[in-house]
């Protein structure tokens, strides 16, 4: 793998709004944690004499707490201006769509559980912001083993490469070739009687 295609995969491996989400939690602990660290320096004991002691350990509070406070602003500042303006999340879920796609599309062909389970990622996202998961999909685009004709028609969008393939109106089925074979000769037994 080329180092620009490495950097394409780091870029397009975070989801930003779970990302945003997560990092707003993750300050919020900081901030915890910051202050904790304040109280506990502050029952330090040491070697120094009283007076230097009692300074160091001023200045260490001092420094940790105000550490805390700036985690503080920042979180709130990002939750403020960013969380609540629709539009940055917008574009937040919109990117994280079209990775989602680049995801699908980068399949290995190895398991199509890992397809469906993207493709239902990406129908969750697509349905907070609006877009349609049929119009960003095309599965004759998708790396695939070669799905038969007959199976096509069931239809099947992927097969991988023990033979399961991807089916349902809202590719979220997946079935051995086998039982679609089976779901076909049924289909036209009732079709003949």
């Amino acid at each position: 793998m080329s180092n620009g295609s490495e950097h394409m995969e780091a870029f397009f491996g975070v989801e930003l709004n779970q990302k945003f989400s997560d990092s707003i939690e993750d300050m919020k602990a900081i901030e915890e944690d910051l202050k904790v660290l304040s109280k506990d320096i502050a029952r330090l004991g040491g070697t120094l004499t009283p007076e230097e002691f009692r300074g160091m350990i001023k200045e260490c509070r001092a420094t940790a707490y105000e550490s805390a406070q700036q985690v503080k602003d920042v979180r709130q500042f990002l939750e403020f201006y960013l969380k609540s303006d629709r539009n940055v999340t917008h574009v937040a879920l919109e990117r994280d769509a079209y990775m989602k796609v680049y995801q699908i599309f980068k399949w290995d062909g190895i398991d199509v559980r890992d397809l469906k389970n993207w493709i239902r990622e990406l129908r969750e996202i697509c349905e907070k912001i609006g877009l349609h998961v049929e119009d960003l999909l095309n599965f004759s685009k998708l790396a695939t083993t070669p799905i038969p004709e007959d199976l096509k028609k069931f239809p099947v969008y992927a097969l991988d490469r023990q033979g399961y393939c991807l089916t349902g109106v809202t590719y979220d089925t997946v079935m051995h070739c086998d039982e679609v074979k089976e779901a076909i000769e049924e289909k036209k037994r009732k079709k003949g009687k």
